[in-house]
């Protein structure tokens, strides 16, 4: 990367607790995917798809053990400026970053607005450079307030699961990594060594996706067997997904639907040991091999 680009790169860094130094090589680059998606996801939100961007891998800093990655917008800060200063803009700004514009204005925006002044009367190639590395500055505050928040705080803020999709997704893979990463004791978005997403965090950040009413993708039901090591016994709570363990050992995430089911939990007509196995039948998009949004339709065997 030549300096002049580089001067232009907002930084961000993804911090991993580990007890020793050693990474898994799909940790760094799936956490690394899946956060440029969820920049992507936002940018494309922020700037009515005008925005465009590079992601890139900065070297780490000596003795550091971390993700950095730049942010260089290219094209469509004005663009994102302008709707950050709508109404449905604060509100996205506020919901994730916790901050009013005006807080952006006094860190960011002052000089956002400036250049995008400025863009109209003078030194153009200037002050669209001003514009963009602000608007990287922004995206990367964006990201990490995205990645942190809690889904209740997302959504009384207008950020809901069912139109902000792929950047709930993105979340969703980011820390599905991160909890199938058995050494991973928790994650950090600055340069220094705090990490306020622990590991517990992981599971209760992931929040299931519904299917668009007017989705293309097909369904695909069938029977397996599962090795549940992670239930939920809460009805009620279709944040946190049952984890398990296919014949195969692969991770597997799903919600139960079946009524009957629930009624014999209610009933404590069930007894549920350290890892329960059970049959089921359910209905998933993706592939056999990497089934999406899983529902259990029927519980057809638990233990014996």
């Amino acid at each position: 990367m030549d300096t002049e680009l580089f001067e232009r790169t907002a930084i961000f860094p993804i911090h991993f607790d580990m007890p020793e130094h050693v990474l898994p090589l799909k940790t760094f680059v799936e956490t690394a995917e899946q956060t440029a998606e969820l920049v992507r996801a936002l940018g494309n939100e922020l700037a009515d798809g005008s925005l465009v961007f590079q992601v890139v891998v900065i070297p780490p800093a000596e003795g550091s053990f971390k993700t950095r990655l730049g942010i260089i917008v290219i094209a469509g800060a004005v663009a994102l400026w302008q709707f950050v200063e709508s109404d449905i803009g604060k509100a996205f700004v506020k919901g994730i970053t916790q901050h009013k514009p005006s807080h952006w204005a006094e860190q960011i925006g002052r000089s956002i607005r400036t250049a995008a002044i400025n863009l109209l009367l003078e030194e153009p190639e200037e002050e669209k450079e001003s514009l963009q590395v602000a608007a990287g500055e922004l995206l990367v505050e964006l990201a990490a307030g995205f990645l942190q928040a809690e889904t209740e705080t997302l959504r009384s803020n207008g950020l809901l699961v069912e139109r902000h999709r792929d950047a709930y997704d993105a979340k969703n893979r980011f820390y599905e990594v991160c909890e199938n990463t058995p050494d991973l004791q928790g994650i950090g978005f600055s340069e220094a060594p705090i990490f306020p997403i622990r590991r517990a965090d992981f599971v209760r950040l992931q929040v299931p996706i519904p299917p668009k009413e007017d989705d293309p993708e097909p369904w695909f039901a069938g029977l397996t067997v599962l090795k549940v090591t992670s239930p939920n016994w809460n009805p009620d709570d279709h944040r946190r997904q049952w984890k398990g363990h296919d014949l195969k050992g692969r991770d597997r995430f799903f919600l139960i639907d079946d009524k009957h089911f629930w009624l014999l939990v209610k009933q404590d007509r069930l007894n549920p040991h350290i890892i329960d196995n059970i049959e089921v039948q359910w209905a998933f998009q993706g592939t056999h091999e990497n089934p999406r949004n899983a529902r259990v339709l029927r519980v057809l065997r638990y233990n014996d």
